[in-house]
């Protein structure tokens, strides 16, 4: 046949209408896949929405089906969910987000005010606003989306696709027979959570932390925060979730995906160890028997000197001091939840310089392999034999007084803070309210609140921590204020006094340094009560125990009498008159007397928010509720009974600093 021009142009219509045909009426006509619960039938308002979002042009940048690609989106979107939509509202391009399953994501008054304004609830939004149309036409398109997908509440973590949903552990724990106590190794690496325990600090450690916290030393680096293993969601997050993540990473932040570099089995042994030691402790004694193989009868070869100390010393400071605390009674900032609780060096279990109950290889041991059943991370993966022996130095010396002190360095050859700090000052920018945080967090636990060296952890460190009130009067030159800070970022050699410049900021140190100036040097005195007129924070106002009770909580005044005993009677005294021992030569001089009819709910303010331009710190930052509960109640009935007395830190044992989930209590400087 003759290509003549009608005959092509018929023949492209007659291919053209047949394509038509196959491609849009014929599916029309034989489509009908079963119904999903995602589809339903619109009523007339949600059908008039429906409309006016199709007539107003929101399918162009809001697509309607979410493919297997699709992360986060929810399920796949199969062809059930639209048996109610003639025509289907797919939608062009994801210039805005995905709308399959916005249904009860977000109230219809929401979605209203949101049409109204974008830029209300998202400044970078470059969606129109829709404020013309009217107030029925915005109220019929908020129910059209208001009942579009499963029409559940999204208020949980994101549901791991197909190829993960489902997914569980699928490595067994093996059966042991019960037969000695030291256990505790092979228990530990037949269950692979030595294996798992590795991983974690070759892999993991520098952003989730030794503690699972998700502030690691590379954290604050990062613009999202890693996660913090011993909250919610993590502590119930099923085993598929878990797999999906270490397997993919987390989009949006520098979680990588894992399943390039670790097999299935190693990640699974990793998340078993991040599951049993953080989001789901609890205790198992470590059994771990004595120094064997490589470990067993070795001694220390790194000389002891002054040096060896202070390096030590950074190293702890840097990596272990968030668990063990700086004076090494383990009230480490991020030692909470941890089973077992980090150990406390100075409670005598450690024998003596004469006797010691451990040896090098104990030690040594220890920080290389780490302890079974316990976080403790293993540290030979991150520092040299010769590193590590230098932290057995630090803590044989200054913790557990069990490794003599080295000889002093020549006169003239000690160590020289480096010539840049003579000439720093203190900042514009210091602040003595967070100044007097940072010293609770970090220096009262062995400075003591009164700045006299009493503090509740430090005392049987050799040298003692330094009493502050002997700078009573000095003036706060620059070159005083230039020492301070090379003392507190470097710390003083050979004794505890951390080298805070491997941990805390240095606006941080400066304010520290601002308050310790202020506070005991020029002095802060409240010699009259605040209380005055009787007022209250309108945020404490409506406190009362009566309430704090019938939450199921108790009042425990033996408690209190503790927590006055270790926190307060250094500056109140025993009978809350001021004249606590810690006063005596302080430039802050004595608190006012406590007034006879100090309300219940006075009192856990200022424990609370501590008083303003003074030393009462903010025990919020220290102390969790309870204990501010009790020595609350404790404080009212010693107001209420003039002449009692608590007993005092010699007579009560110590109140121990553990700090709820929102405080971070740390160490102190010497």
């Amino acid at each position: 046949m003759k290509m003549t021009f009608p005959i092509i142009v018929i023949g492209g219509l007659i291919v053209f209408f047949a394509v038509v045909t196959v491609a849009v009426f014929v599916p029309g006509l034989i489509w009908n896949p079963e119904e999903t619960t995602i589809a339903h039938p619109y009523t007339d308002q949600q059908a008039r929405g429906r409309e006016q979002f199709y007539s107003n042009g929101c399918n162009y940048c809001h697509t309607q089906y979410v493919r297997e690609e699709d992360t986060g989106m929810g399920p796949v979107s199969q062809g059930g969910n639209y048996v109610y939509d003639d025509p289907m509202i797919l939608g062009s391009e994801r210039t805005g987000p995905d709308l399959s399953y916005i249904g009860r994501k977000r109230s219809e008054t929401w979605e209203i005010d949101h049409l109204k304004d974008p830029r209300q609830y998202s400044p970078m939004s470059i969606m129109p606003s829709f404020e013309f149309l009217s107030d029925s036409e915005l109220s019929d398109i908020a129910a059209y989306l208001f009942a579009l997908g499963d029409r559940v509440a999204g208020e949980r973590m994101i549901l791991p696709p197909e190829q993960y949903a489902y997914e569980s552990d699928p490595i067994e724990y093996p059966l042991v027979t019960v037969t000695q106590s030291d256990q505790g190794w092979q228990t530990w690496t037949d269950a692979g959570l030595q294996d798992g325990k590795e991983i974690y600090v070759d892999r993991c450690l520098t952003c989730h932390g030794c503690s699972g916290n998700g502030l690691g030393s590379y954290a604050q680096s990062l613009i999202i925060t890693p996660a913090d293993f011993k909250q919610e969601p993590f502590r119930s997050m099923p085993d598929d979730q878990w797999f999906w993540h270490v397997s993919e990473g987390v989009q949006g932040s520098v979680m990588p995906p894992w399943k390039d570099e670790l097999t299935t089995e190693d990640r699974w042994k990793v998340i078993r160890y991040i599951q049993q030691i953080f989001a789901r402790p609890s205790m198992r004694d470590p059994a771990e028997g004595d120094p064997s193989g490589d470990y067993a009868d070795l001694t220390n070869p790194v000389e002891l000197t002054v040096a060896t100390l202070d390096e030590g010393k950074h190293i702890f400071t840097r990596e272990c001091m968030v668990c063990h605390g700086d004076a090494g009674t383990g009230h480490g900032p991020y030692g909470d939840f941890l089973q077992p609780s980090p150990p406390d060096f100075s409670d005598g279990s450690y024998g003596t310089l004469q006797d010691p109950s451990y040896t090098d290889a104990d030690y040594f041991w220890r920080i290389s392999e780490g302890l079974p059943w316990s976080a403790m991370p293993v540290w030979k993966l991150r520092y040299s034999e010769e590193d590590r022996w230098k932290l057995v130095h630090y803590i044989r010396v200054i913790f557990t007084h069990t490794e003599e002190r080295p000889d002093p360095p020549p006169q003239g050859q000690d160590f020289a803070f480096p010539e840049v700090y003579q000439a720093q000052a203190l900042p514009d920018t210091v602040s003595f309210e967070r100044g007097r945080v940072t010293f609770l967090q970090n220096c009262a636990h062995c400075h003591g609140l009164a700045g006299d060296g009493q503090g509740w952890d430090g005392q049987y460190l050799d040298p003692q921590p330094a009493d502050f009130r002997q700078m009573a009067g000095m003036p706060m030159s620059q070159d005083a204020q230039a020492e301070h800070l090379a003392k507190v970022t470097f710390g003083i050699q050979d004794t505890a006094m951390p080298s805070w410049g491997e941990w805390l900021p240095e606006d941080a140190r400066w304010e520290a340094i601002d308050y310790l100036m202020s506070a005991f040097m020029t002095g802060m005195p409240v010699t009259e009560s605040v209380y005055g007129s009787g007022e209250i924070a309108a945020n404490f106002v409506t406190l009362s125990e009566d309430n704090w009770t019938g939450e199921g909580h108790v009042i425990d005044t033996d408690r209190g009498a503790q927590v006055y005993a270790t926190y307060c009677a250094t500056c109140h005294g025993d009978g809350g008159q001021g004249d606590g021992p810690g006063t005596q030569g302080s430039a802050s001089q004595g608190p006012a007397p406590y007034p006879a009819d100090l309300p219940e709910a006075y009192i856990f303010w200022r424990v609370w928010d501590g008083v303003p331009s003074a030393i009462m710190p903010p025990f919020q930052w220290a102390l969790p509720e309870t204990d501010i509960w009790d020595v609350t109640v404790y404080l009212q009935n010693m107001v209420a009974s003039p002449g009692s007395s608590t007993p005092t830190a010699s007579q009560t044992p110590a109140a121990t600093p553990v700090p709820d989930a929102t405080a971070t209590p740390t160490g102190g400087a010497q």
